[in-house]
């Protein structure tokens, strides 16, 4: 059998750029109930539009987007177009998926629930579902103590002769579990994978029959561990399901309790056998904010990679210039505000054109539109509807 490598990638937009967390938000989390109640909106649509070469914007838009809230049902649902699939070899293809999310009284989320939908050409006698199931529980304090994941997969068989055989799989819940501390900060995280479990049925007035297989299973194993002080982050620790120590970061502080410094020392202890710089993160504040300079010792050798990064930051701790080092060029991104409002940023990869983005925002101070340009020429626009 051809062995046949496929890449997954999850893009915002046909053009956008991942956005740094300590930037101003401009991207409203629709995802989240109360944003719907905070702004009086039911329903998000998001659409992709390409520009002409003669400026003309294109008649034809993409969907990239959209979410409808229901607030008696504790519910949203939507559809999302941003996945690309690359076959190695050549060719690709672009997928969606249509979600729903249920939640409970306070807002908290319960259940996620995402339906694939290729584009690709199904078979006649065969009717297949893929889904991705994400559960949630949490204590009294809110906090999330344990969340599954797994993959449910239903085929349905028509035949001919009117009968029918299903099948459904759950194919290896991954268990994910956290301990809190008496200050509600987390401190451990324990994973575990179960068996998967084979729902069959080859007359439709009969029961399932079920078995199980357990190829893929783990037990239970101290993932993730954080230590404090009295307020403070100060060690992040991985393991591996072999109760190896996988990674490790430290944190330290300056009289002021400011974060300064972020050392990954470690980086497959287990392989090494002994800790080695990863990577070193120094923060330095001065009256007008602060920067944050970051070396990857990693990527020191290869070219292609960036091995330094430095953020400055304003002294409203928003992000106004990123800049990144390779061994060839200097990358820089800059952040452009009115009023704290982000209005565009530009980005210069080495000697190639300034790609901008422009941010219109409408009366709620949501968005409505995002222009996309190369040098001067506008050649993509993303538009925001709200009801």
């Amino acid at each position: 059998m051809k062995k046949v490598i496929i890449i997954l990638i999850l893009i915002n937009s046909i053009f956008s750029f991942g956005q740094n967390e300590n930037l101003n938000q401009i991207y409203v989390d629709w995802e989240n109930p109360k944003n719907f109640e905070k702004f009086n909106v039911k329903k998000v649509t998001v659409y992709s539009k390409d520009v002409k070469k003669n400026g003309k914007i294109k008649k034809d838009s993409l969907l990239l987007k959209q979410y409808e809230y229901n607030k008696e049902k504790f519910k949203i649902k939507g559809t999302n177009h941003n996945w690309l699939i690359i076959g190695h070899g050549g060719g690709s293809h672009r997928e969606y998926y249509n979600f729903e999310n249920e939640y409970s009284k306070d807002n908290l989320i319960t259940r996620k629930s995402l339906f694939h939908l290729s584009e690709e050409k199904k078979e006649k006698e065969k009717i297949e579902h893929n889904s991705t199931i994400e559960e949630f529980e949490y204590d009294s304090f809110n906090n999330v103590i344990k969340n599954i994941v797994y993959n449910k997969n239903e085929s349905i068989y028509l035949f001919k002769n009117d009968t029918t055989h299903l099948f459904i799989s759950i194919n290896n819940p991954k268990i994910t579990e956290f301990e809190y501390d008496s200050k509600n900060r987390k401190i451990k995280q324990f994973q575990s994978t179960d068996s998967t479990t084979y729902y069959s049925k080859f007359d439709m007035k009969s029961e399932f029959k079920v078995s199980k297989s357990c190829t893929y299973c783990e037990e239970k194993y101290l993932a993730q561990e954080w230590k404090y002080d009295e307020n403070k982050l100060l060690e992040w620790t991985t393991y591996t399901y072999k109760k190896e120590k996988h990674t490790k970061r430290n944190y330290f502080y300056d009289e002021n309790k400011n974060l300064v410094k972020q050392i990954d020392s470690t980086g497959w202890y287990f392989t090494n056998k002994r800790p080695y710089l990863d990577s070193n993160t120094e923060i330095v504040y001065n009256q007008y904010g602060k920067f944050i300079t970051t070396i990857d010792n990693k990527n020191k050798t290869f070219p292609k990679y960036y091995y330094k990064t430095i953020q400055y930051f304003d002294k409203n701790n928003f992000l106004i210039r990123d800049k990144k080092y390779s061994e060839n060029q200097i990358d820089i991104k800059e952040y452009f505000y009115e009023n704290t409002i982000l209005k565009y940023d530009t980005s210069k990869y080495g000697k190639s054109e300034t790609i901008k983005f422009e941010y219109l925002y409408n009366e709620k101070g949501l968005l409505k539109e995002i222009k996309h340009l190369i040098g001067n020429k506008l050649v993509n626009i993303e538009r925001y509807y709200y009801e």
